[in-house]
């Protein structure tokens, strides 16, 4: 039997697997763990095609920039003050835990500060991909832990009645419709696929980082806040495919036999994501209602590092304040794929150095 076809099978058995049982994001993590599962417990002729995961890199770069939307992008204007305290205190827990990962856990630094920055797992472990001498098992290991962790506690936290009952101002998500022009949704899509492949071309030309996300990302912000052509909403269907192509490809790179010292690294993963929460939940109850007059569950919901679409979820479930949550999630993600992919660079290219001495 062809092994991209085995593959396949297996991916969506873990992926169904982790639906039924409910456990989070099952189309990234079901195919994920059962690729790492069977890589090291069986004999299977397992392959995966790196052509169709960057292809699917790309989608999610699109799905990303869909979320700027002009009238978030002028809203953030006011909120900026706030929005960078906010991040660079989070930023500056993650920098603390990834100089505690190289010390303590023997790890390379710029792989310590790969994992330790607080982005999303797809995104980060693609750029650790492009950067030699980075250990993808710890990178990948510290963000799934974060994944697991953000959308198991973040619920519990925000439904404690206490917190619900303080939610007092909600108001309606910002419209992301921002058409000038009238344009048929078929002619949209063949726009936006060209504008996000001609912007991917264009980054991996100019040596970007990520460049299968952040030239999506860039184009569709281009696209839909300063030409005027809204963009469209993809099914979660197919996101939820995506997710398993780049699951797959993730869980095969994986070698548990590349993690160094699991009992310094493993409490450190746990530890880095439990201050992380901590540390928005304290802001979210004291700076949050301060600066933005927020109620506790909304400043929360706008701290904590989960995504954009997940925190969003959430609040609008307990009838949270969703612009805040939007600008402050956006912001957050636009400061960590563009400010993050060139500071590791400059890590990495700094360990070699010091290195070859």
């Amino acid at each position: 039997m062809n092994p991209y076809f085995i593959t396949l099978l297996c991916s969506l058995f873990g992926a169904i697997l982790f639906y039924v049982c409910r456990i989070p994001v099952p189309f990234l993590l079901g195919p994920m763990i059962t690729m790492l599962l069977l890589n090291q417990l069986t004999s299977l002729p397992l392959k995966w095609p790196k052509k169709i995961r960057n292809y699917c890199l790309m989608i999610i770069g699109y799905a990303l920039g869909s979320a700027f939307t002009l009238p978030i992008l002028k809203s953030m204007v006011h909120h900026i003050p706030s929005m960078l305290v906010t991040t660079l205190v989070l930023f500056a827990i993650s920098l603390l835990f990834s100089w505690l990962l190289s010390k303590f856990g023997r790890v390379d630094y710029p792989t310590a500060l790969t994992s330790s920055v607080p982005g999303g797992l797809t995104q980060i472990v693609a750029l650790a991909e492009q950067l030699r001498g980075i250990n993808i098992t710890v990178v990948a290991f510290f963000h799934t832990i974060r994944v697991i962790m953000i959308v198991s506690l973040v619920p519990l936290i925000v439904h404690i009645p206490a917190i619900q009952q303080a939610v007092t101002n909600p108001t309606a998500f910002i419209n992301p419709i921002n058409d000038r022009f009238d344009v048929p949704l078929l002619i949209k899509i063949i726009l936006y696929i060209v504008v996000c492949y001609v912007h991917f071309l264009l980054f991996k030309k100019w040596k970007v980082p990520a460049p299968t996300i952040l030239g999506p990302i860039v184009g569709t912000i281009f696209i839909s806040c300063f030409i005027g052509i809204s963009a469209f909403s993809l099914p979660n269907w197919f996101m939820a495919i995506c997710q398993l192509v780049i699951g797959t490809h993730i869980g095969l790179l994986l070698n548990p036999s590349d993690l160094p010292r699991k009992k310094v690294v493993i409490p450190l993963s746990i530890l880095s994501c439990v201050t992380l929460i901590a540390t928005a939940f304290l802001l979210s109850a004291t700076w949050m209602p301060w600066i933005e007059k927020t109620s506790i569950a909304t400043g929360f919901l706008s701290l904590a590092p989960g995504g954009v679409d997940q925190m969003g979820i959430i609040g609008h479930e307990i009838g949270a304040d969703l612009s805040m949550i939007t600008m402050y999630q956006v912001f957050r993600m636009l400061f960590v794929y563009f400010l993050v992919p060139p500071l590791i660079t400059l890590a990495v290219r700094r360990y070699t150095a010091s290195s070859l001495k």
